[in-house]
């Protein structure tokens, strides 16, 4: 188990990082599991990892992203789809 500072947009600062210790052999989907009830975020919420600009796909393993996770932070943005126009 690994270490993964996480920062969650749109929450007052002090709630926005977490630091939630992780198996980096799991998939990117897998982890986005944990990481929504660690926030307690809405399951209906479609949630992404950014991470140096790039959103991070479902069936990716943790470990062949690159991140460092000592130093780097990944961006998780929630957000609820909208409806018919």
């Amino acid at each position: 188990m690994t270490e993964y500072r996480f920062r969650l947009t749109g929450v007052p600062p002090d709630q926005a990082i977490k630091v939630i210790d992780l198996d980096p052999e799991q998939s990117v989907g897998d982890i986005k599991k944990r990481v929504q009830k660690e926030y307690k975020l809405n399951p209906i919420l479609a949630t992404q990892f950014i991470f140096k600009g790039k959103v991070l796909p479902d069936d990716l393993k943790f470990s062949k992203v690159g991140i460092h996770p000592k130093k780097d932070v990944i961006t998780v943005m929630a957000t609820q789809a909208g409806g018919k126009m």
